[in-house]
């Protein structure tokens, strides 16, 4: 069923003296009127119907679904099936406080929120768990390690207090997950209680929790993925109400009684589906791809519902120009992937898939996952594709000041306008550091205290995240733009922007550790090279290849660590291993590696 009758937005476009486009009356002017909050919002009532964790049935019927909605709009749409080794809800969790004479047993289940019902209705889905903990069954003093943070660690260390043999509370938010646990694993942990501080970023100590505003409720749990490889010890996720009950039996950051803590851990290898739509262009070995994932840990009507329904109001709008007769130079593949909450599953089989057409003809990807938390507009990109958004914005009118452009908004926001390198986290990670395709990622954000619980759901949505839905419409009319712009051919890169970054990450490993005369070989790779950016981006390659040389050049500048962007990521291995030997070949290699980028741009120099 489609969201609205194309038909009828022309009716009243005729009646009121225009062309279905408004003013614009072009291709770019459809591609902002088409786009509807009414459409994103449909979306998301129909993603609210039923939990859909990779591998379930649900996860079926949203991938189905997805397919039949590009396929209405023009697109040749199909599901790309394949296996994976799925983590399944643990068969028995049990965390007991071993007092006396009452042991504490905790209910583990999600407390309901008042005037939301769905987040504690049947499908809601099974209890809390972190996917990729090991199994496990220990009774142990529980120890309070903070954000479990390195610094948090030599903390205990000067008092003395061991993590050896004993179980880890961990408070959520400094670093990823997996990182997290598998320091505390690393540390002789016997397992490992992940909990939400109240005092964290989205915790209720800054603001009203859900209902009465965004941040998190105390009955609420963050779920989430450990990554591979898999856990050796127990690993689960609670609520903040259950933290602080912990906390409160603790004394000098180690409990009074142990603590029981059971995970019946296991996974299952399962089909899923990754759903795909083209819409061919007269050039079609050469293309983009605009992918959010499907999957979620319960309803996910924000993470990532919110790139889904995004996604479908620009592949609505696209398909309208593409039946008309429009046809762009390059193809545009829109594409809602499975798994990516257990290890972007879905991106990376696509990618392997794949990786020789990604490798010649893959010009950019444009990644949306949670793009409408809240109201401060935000953006990433490789920097080849970050004077793109910028132009981009231009034009997009501000959802909240549709008189002016979503430009003026970022630009009067405090950090101004900030294209941000990629670091880790979504589904662009396969695209840019396995294949080195340039990425891009927009959104709006703000406190997310529903993330990975059963809350992230339409109530929620509505009443928080995005009331109106008028960011999800900013959005899916950004992408439509990015995606006329960049397959209307030839593409161009910029490669100019690449230079202050790699200066700034230089001076940065210096201040770390890192001695000049190390790095100067590839400072001086790094001056040839911003030589041969300017030459390139004012008067073309000389027969060079861009495609090429810009995947060499993201895979060479960025990585991650978690999250966290990474900047020439051998040289950040150098100097993590604190030899100036290791330093000196890393970037003596890095070197060399700009020079060949520079020789792939400049082929006859």
């Amino acid at each position: 069923m489609r969201y609205r009758s194309i038909f009828a937005a022309a009716c009243v476009a005729v009646l009121l003296g225009s062309s279905p486009a408004g003013a614009a009356g072009n291709d770019e002017g459809l591609l902002l009127d088409l786009p509807s909050a009414q459409g994103a919002l449909n979306a998301s009532a129909r993603l609210n119907e039923e939990s859909h964790y990779a591998g379930t049935p649900g996860d079926k019927h949203i991938a189905d679904w997805m397919r039949d909605q590009l396929a209405a709009d023009g697109f040749d749409a199909k599901l790309e099936p394949f296996f994976a080794e799925i983590p399944q809800s643990p068969t028995k969790i049990v965390l007991s406080l071993m007092e006396r004479p009452h042991r504490v047993d905790f209910d583990l289940r999600e407390s309901p929120v008042a005037g939301d019902p769905d987040g504690t209705r049947k499908n809601a889905g099974v209890l809390p768990f972190n996917a990729w903990s090991g199994s496990g069954d220990v009774t142990a003093p529980l120890v309070d390690t903070g954000h479990g943070t390195r610094a948090d660690y030599a903390i205990l260390d000067r008092a003395g207090v061991s993590v050896s043999h004993r179980i880890a509370l961990v408070a959520y938010g400094a670093e990823f997950r997996g990182t997290l646990a598998r320091r505390a694993e690393r540390h002789g942990a016997a397992g490992v209680i992940f909990w939400s501080d109240p005092s964290d970023r989205d915790g209720a100590a800054h603001g009203p929790a859900y209902p009465n505003g965004p941040y998190r409720p105390s009955g609420s749990v963050q779920r989430g993925s450990l990554g591979l490889p898999r856990l050796t010890i127990p690993v689960l996720p609670v609520s903040a109400k259950t933290g602080l009950r912990l906390r409160a039996s603790m004394r000098d950051r180690i409990s009074n009684v142990p603590v029981r803590l059971r995970v019946d851990a296991g996974t299952k290898w399962q089909q899923l589906w990754n759903t795909v739509g083209v819409l061919r262009g007269s050039d079609p070995t050469h293309y983009i791809v605009l992918g959010a994932h499907r999957d979620a840990w319960v309803y996910g009507v924000t993470d990532d519902g919110s790139g889904i329904s995004t996604l479908l109001e620009t592949a609505h709008a696209l398909g309208y120009l593409y039946r008309s007769g429009w046809r762009p130079r390059y193809s545009i593949v829109i594409a809602g992937w499975d798994g990516e909450e257990i290890g972007e599953l879905g991106s990376g089989q696509y990618v392997r898939d794949h990786f020789a057409s990604l490798r010649s003809g893959c010009l950019a990807y444009i990644n949306e996952d949670e793009n409408a938390t809240g109201q401060r507009f935000v953006a990433s990109a490789a920097a080849a594709l970050g004077a793109s958004v910028i132009r981009a914005t231009n034009v997009i009118p501000d959802p909240a000041l549709p008189s002016q452009r979503l430009y003026q908004r970022w630009q009067s926001q405090s950090s101004g306008i900030t294209v941000r390198g990629p670091g880790g986290g979504s589904d662009f990670e396969p695209f840019l550091y396995e294949a080195g395709i340039p990425t891009i990622q927009t959104g709006f954000v703000g406190p997310f205290g529903v993330y990975h619980s059963a809350f992230d759901d339409l109530r929620y949505a509505e009443s928080q995240a995005d009331p109106g839905f008028v960011n999800h419409r900013a959005i899916a009319q950004l992408v439509g733009i990015l995606a006329y712009r960049l397959t209307a051919g030839p593409l161009h890169y910029r490669f100019t922007p690449y230079v202050a970054p790699m200066r700034s990450a230089l001076a940065a490993y210096v201040r770390r550790g890192a001695s000049a005369a190390d790095l100067a070989p590839l400072a001086a790779a790094v001056a040839r090279f911003a030589s041969a950016a300017r030459s390139v981006d004012t008067h073309g390659t000389g027969g060079g290849s861009e495609i090429e040389a810009v995947q060499a050049l993201d895979r060479l500048y960025y990585g991650r660590d978690g999250y966290r962007p990474v900047a020439f990521p051998d040289l950040a291995k150098g100097l993590a291993a604190g030899t100036h030997p290791a330093i000196a070949a890393a970037a003596a290699r890095s070197a060399r590696a700009l020079d060949a980028i520079v020789t792939e741009l400049h082929p006859e120099k």
